[in-house]
């Protein structure tokens, strides 16, 4: 990653939240705190020996941060594509090197982890393209979950997830969700206006 890549990643992400209450403001502040490590990370993987060290006081000094800020826990090292939306940012908790792809919302008391009981090193969960992340979902394990899928409020996500998918309840059931032909994209001005319509099914 280089400062351009930065600044404009950072860029999609105060576009995707724009807006002037408190969750607005710290959803960028998140962001902006989330993608400074992501750069220093790379940065300091490319140093040997002391800068891995320097790495651990970045992180420390981050995972502070973000607990102040919103009770929520994104290491730089988890991979993000542009405009990640958080409508409420606290009590977020995302795995070491789990992967989001781009458009994606996460509401708040998401957690996006790894199944401690596979060892020796258990795989990271990624996640795909515009996908929403209903409040209070966990998603566990090596799961891969596809695009354009909606993931509801409280389900338990512990298998992988085809695109084009709903999955709601606990346990999670995935049923299929055809898109239309004609669909918003992803950073497009009407995306930005109403960052749902990426899901409708049906365009207003």
């Amino acid at each position: 990653m280089n400062r351009n890549e930065l600044f404009d990643l950072i860029r999609w992400d105060f576009q995707v939240n724009q807006g002037w209450s408190v969750d607005h403001f710290r959803a960028r502040l998140l962001l902006v705190e989330i993608r400074v490590e992501q750069y220093l990370f790379y940065k300091l993987n490319q140093i040997p020996g002391v800068g891995n060290a320097l790495w651990l006081l970045v992180r420390f000094l981050g995972s502070v941060y973000q607990l102040l800020l919103c009770a929520s826990n994104i290491p730089g090292t988890v991979k993000i594509g542009r405009g990640l939306r958080l409508p409420h940012p606290q009590n977020i908790v995302i795995a070491f090197r789990s992967e989001i792809g781009e458009f994606c919302t996460i509401y708040h008391g998401v957690s996006i982890v790894w199944n401690g009981f596979i060892k020796p090193v258990p795989n990271r969960p990624k996640i795909g393209d515009r996908v929403l992340i209903g409040t209070r979902a966990l998603i566990v394990g090596d799961v891969v979950i596809g695009d354009d899928v909606l993931i509801g409020a409280g389900a338990i996500v512990p298998k992988s997830v085809p695109s084009e998918s709903r999955v709601t309840s606990e346990p999670a059931e995935i049923q299929p969700r055809p898109l239309p032909e004609e669909r918003t994209e992803g950073g497009s001005t009407e995306f930005l206006r109403d960052p749902y319509s990426i899901w409708r099914t049906k365009r207003r």
